[in-house]
């Protein structure tokens, strides 16, 4: 829990950041929401009515004999043709969607359609460059119009053939000509690369449930009326097709009866005349008696013989039809009871209208439509071969028929000729009415079917649009437009964060090194004094003296009179710290001597102000120099004194070990009662472990933002090889946007402040 507050404390500290980023998030979401259409959602609901207990059971009770009515409509199947691409480019044809219209806006452009045209484009050709242009039509007068394609332009009268490089078209006016001012912006549509589009995923086609016959049309339009025609013309050329697919088998049939008809009727006529002259040539009279059961028998066999005679002769009209070299729908065998015959003309008549379907919006070089025709040249030979078989088996029933017949007739030869040959004649005239007759009621029967085709489908819901656009969700684009307006911020600053590989935190110092924390200081301005004044309430000042009681606090009774100030690199404030701790103890009466032992670049005397022309290096080199004539005033305070370092010699590291050190040290320890030395990073070159066997403490700056994370190993190293003497931290420029509140020495004491920035 704590760590999650200091985390929120952390990115807190950025919230206008997080604001800003908010705002610009939603105002750009709230352009991107302006830059795009609506679309909305069209939908209608189709019933798709099974034929095997609809419509087609009333034509099977007409034609059960020719059972060629029969079809199994499902669902799935009728889902497909509403899907397929054929239709779909038939409907965007008669829609005339291959030119869009827009008129220009600020944002986006705001399409036209039905009756806001004000315009009219008839588009007679265009090629693969004319899809890429966007001529623009604006009103001339009443009569002309101004095309611009490009850098061209040109004023032509309306209702006029248009040629230009890459299309051809007529401009008409259209519906809105009376509010035509604007500039309107032509597309042109690859009508096929539209119904590619609608057929894959544009045209959605699912039913409402499982294995039901209801089926939901639906698609996406930015012009909810456009997705209306399209959805109405698309139900009506599918009803179309299905009934010019029902009715094609019909017509054929009515064809084929109307030829048998017109010659049995000639047949049927010279018949009945030769047997109307027959019986006055010859004034028949009513048969014997004595040969009337003979005459049954024989009658009975004749009826047989006449039937099979009657097949034959429809065998023999059948393989005629089928002599020609065309490919027309076959008709049934009428009075032929014989499966194979009747399973070979059903797939026959089924593949024929399946070509012809084909053939509507096909070639015939197409390699479908030649494999459907070369599949109708098989099943043909089939049936031809068909034929013969059971002509060959008829007429072997035949002759059985013709034997036992004759047997009778020897019976009643004693009937007068007469007699006999007016039965034979009545015979053949009985043969062809029967079959006239047969012929005329399957022809009314066709005929009342064909008056009464009516589409499968039924429509249960008309197309109609929902009112809440589908996109764009405006809910969903602000949402992720707010979460990116928090999170691109968040990562920016967690991820400068984790490449920055400077120390921030005052806890990485106890964390990583295990030494104690004396106290934290702020950062100051440049127009801020980099020395203390004692009257003070600033909060520098305050920061110095609470670690003037962490000194007290923190050592737990063990001496803190000689401190070392030492850091790992150079510019991290030993200096600065040490004359204000000075000042901050010699401002409670206590004496206070500082040292400058930084050998190499010494800035003590600098930064107070003062000159000096002896130092420490005189006093260890020369032996008539003694400690007083080191010591300083500093000005400020009397309590406090400094010491120089004297001049800058070329072997420092070799000085810093001179047995007078020792000496130095313990007369100023028994003179004042705090003595600092202020000396060389420890990081840059070993001078401070030469002094720590002097100290009674050492005192570590770290720089806010300065000190890098590695060199902490080298304060980890002093701590555990104990290089210097009971080590502490300083964390120096601390900024606020480092932390709230500071903790200070083992007491965690909290001082919070306000920072100047730089």
């Amino acid at each position: 829990m704590e760590n999650l507050r200091e985390q929120l404390q952390k990115y807190s500290k950025y919230w206008y950041i997080f604001m800003l980023a908010f705002v610009l998030s939603i105002g750009c979401a709230f352009v991107y929401l302006q830059t795009l259409s609506p679309k909305y959602k069209i939908s209608s609901t189709l019933l798709v009515q099974d034929d095997r207990k609809g419509q087609g059971e009333i034509k099977e009770s007409a034609f059960s004999d020719l059972n060629m009515f029969r079809s199994d409509r499902k669902a799935d199947n009728e889902m497909e043709v509403l899907r397929s691409r054929d239709l779909i480019h038939k409907t965007l044809k008669a829609l005339s969607l291959e030119t869009a219209y827009f008129l220009k806006g600020r944002l986006k452009d705001e399409e036209l359609y039905g009756k806001n045209l004000p315009i009219k484009v008839t588009l007679i050709g265009v090629n693969t460059s004319g899809y890429l242009k966007k001529p623009e039509v604006s009103p001339y007068d009443d009569q002309q119009y101004t095309l611009k394609d490009g850098k061209q332009q040109w004023i032509l009268p309306y209702d006029s053939v248009v040629q230009k490089p890459g299309y051809k078209m007529i401009v008409s006016k259209g519906p809105a000509f009376q509010d035509y001012t604007q500039t309107v912006k032509l597309k042109f549509r690859n009508l096929n690369r539209m119904a590619e589009s609608y057929s894959l995923s544009g045209l959605v086609v699912q039913p409402i449930v499982k294995e039901a016959n209801t089926i939901v049309i639906s698609l996406n339009d930015n012009v909810p009326q456009r997705g209306m025609d399209i959805l109405n013309v698309l139900i009506k050329t599918y009803n179309q097709e299905d009934v010019i697919r029902k009715n094609l088998i019909a017509v054929n049939t009515i064809n084929f009866i109307d030829k048998r008809l017109k010659s049995l009727s000639q047949d049927l006529s010279g018949v009945e005349h030769d047997v109307e002259n027959y019986k006055q040539d010859n004034m028949v009279t009513d048969m014997g008696t004595d040969a009337q059961m003979n005459v049954t028998k024989s009658g009975e066999y004749s009826q047989l013989l006449s039937s099979t005679n009657t097949q034959l002769s429809i065998l023999g009209s059948l393989e005629k039809y089928l002599q020609n070299n065309n490919l027309n729908v076959v008709p049934s065998a009428l009075n032929i009871n014989n499966a194979t015959l009747n399973d070979l003309t059903a797939k026959y008549n089924a593949t024929q209208q399946e070509r012809a379907k084909m053939l509507r919006s096909s070639e015939e070089s197409n390699p479908l439509v030649q494999n459907l025709t070369a599949q109708l040249v098989s099943l043909k030979a089939n049936i031809q071969e068909n034929l013969q078989n059971i002509k060959r088996g008829l007429q072997i029933e035949r002759n059985s028929q013709q034997a036992m017949n004759s047997r009778f007739n020897s019976k009643v030869r004693a009937v007068p000729a007469v007699e006999r040959g007016l039965l034979e004649r009545s015979r053949e005239q009985s043969v062809k009415s029967g079959l006239y007759r047969y012929l005329l009621q399957k022809r009314e029967e066709t005929t009342l079917s064909l008056s009464a085709t009516i589409p499968t489908s039924q429509i249960i819901d008309r197309p109609a649009y929902n009112s809440v656009p589908v996109s764009p969700k405006k809910e969903l684009v602000y949402l992720c437009a707010g979460f990116i307006g928090f999170l691109v911020p968040g990562a920016v600053i967690y991820g400068r964060s984790m490449l920055n590989n400077k120390v921030t935190d005052v806890k990485d110092i106890e964390l990583l090194t295990g030494v104690p924390v004396l106290g934290v200081l702020n950062h100051i301005n440049k127009n801020e004094a980099a020395i203390i004044d004692h009257n003070s309430r600033s909060t520098i000042t305050e920061l110095f003296r609470y670690i003037r009681s962490n000194l007290h606090f923190m050592n737990h009774g063990v001496p803190d009179q000689v401190m070392l100030v030492t850091s790992c690199m150079k510019s991290e404030g030993k200096t600065f710290f040490s004359i204000n701790l000075g000042l901050t103890l010699a401002s409670v009466n206590k004496k206070v001597v500082l040292l400058e032992f930084d050998m190499r670049e010494p800035q003590l005397l600098q930064k107070l102000h003062l000159d000096s022309k002896i130092g420490i290096t005189d006093y260890l080199l020369n032996p008539e120099v003694t400690i007083d004539e080191l010591l300083m005033n500093s000005r400020k305070y009397h309590d406090l004194i400094v010491v120089d370092c004297g001049p800058i010699t070329t072997n420092p590291a070799e000085l810093m070990m001179h047995p007078k050190i020792g000496k130095l040290i313990e007369e100023l320890k028994s003179r004042f009662d705090y003595v600092i030395i202020d000396t060389a990073p420890v990081g840059q070159v070993a001078d401070a472990f030469s002094l720590s066997a002097y100290t009674d403490l050492s005192i570590y700056l770290i720089r806010y933002n300065y000190t890098d994370k590695l060199q902490l190993n080298i304060l980890k190293d002093i701590l555990y090889y104990k290089k210097l003497t009971n080590p502490m931290v300083v964390f120096n420029d601390a900024k606020v946007e480092n932390s709230n509140t500071y903790g200070y020495g083992g007491f965690g004491y909290g001082y919070g402040f306000e920072v100047s920035k730089n």
